[in-house]
C-alpha cells in the first residue's frame, strides 16, 4: 500500500461521508466553527493533503460519524475487501439465528438510511464486524452462513473461490491458506 493511495481512499470515505450527510464543503466548514476550511477539506478528499488521526477524528465527528466505522472502511478498501452486499428478498428464506439476526440490523439500516424497501443493502466493514459478533461468529463464517443472501454473481464467485481453496489443499499449501490481502468476499 502507497501513501498515495491511503490518502486518495481516506478522501474518497471522508467524500462520501460528507454527501451522505448531504453537506456542501461551505456547510461542513460551517458546521465544523472554524476548525476546518472548505479548500481544506476539499484536500483532503481529493488526496492531495495529509490529514492528522486528530483531524481525521474531529471531522467525523462533524459529519456525525464514528471515526472507526469510517476508518474500518477505508482499511477495508485498501485490502481490497470488497463489501458484502446482502439481497434483501433473499434473507428472510435464512431460517438459521444468523439470518433473522441480519434481517432485523439491515431493517434498521435501511430505516435510518430512509430507504423504503430496498431491494439490496450493501454492509460496512463495522456492520459485519457488530453483526458477527452478535451471532457468536467471525466476520467470513457469517458471510458462509448467509450465502443464500448475497448477491447471485457474488456467491458464484465465492463458490469459484472456494473451489481454488480446495485446489490449493490438493497442492499442499498449507491450512489451504490463501495468500495474504486475498478477499474472503468478491464485489458484486
Amino acid at each position: 500500500m502507497t501513501t498515495r493511495r491511503a490518502a486518495i481512499e481516506i478522501g474518497r470515505a471522508l467524500r462520501e461521508a460528507r454527501r451522505a450527510r448531504g453537506l456542501t464543503l461551505k456547510q461542513a466548514a460551517e458546521r465544523s466553527e472554524g476548525r476546518f476550511r472548505p479548500t481544506s477539506i476539499a484536500g483532503y478528499e481529493r488526496g492531495e493533503r495529509s490529514i492528522t488521526l486528530e483531524r481525521f477524528v474531529d471531522l467525523c465527528r462533524v459529519y456525525g460519524m464514528a471515526p472507526e466505522r469510517l476508518l474500518a472502511e477505508i482499511v477495508r478498501r485498501l485490502e481490497g475487501r470488497p463489501p458484502v452486499v446482502i439481497d434483501l428478498t433473499k434473507l428472510e428464506a435464512i431460517e438459521e439465528a444468523e439470518g433473522r439476526i441480519v434481517a432485523d440490523f439491515v431493517r434498521e439500516v435501511a430505516a435510518r438510511r430512509g430507504e423504503r424497501e430496498p431491494r439490496s443493502i450493501v454492509l460496512r466493514a463495522g456492520d459485519l464486524e457488530v453483526l458477527a459478533t452478535a451471532a457468536g461468529r467471525r466476520p467470513e463464517e457469517l458471510v458462509e452462513r448467509i450465502g443464500a443472501a448475497l448477491r447471485e454473481e457474488e456467491a458464484g464467485r465465492r463458490e469459484e473461490r472456494r473451489g481454488g481453496r480446495a485446489a490449493k489443499e490438493r497442492e499442499g499449501a498449507p491450512d489451504g491458506a490463501d495468500p495474504p490481502g486475498t478477499p474472503l468476499v468478491t464485489s458484486p
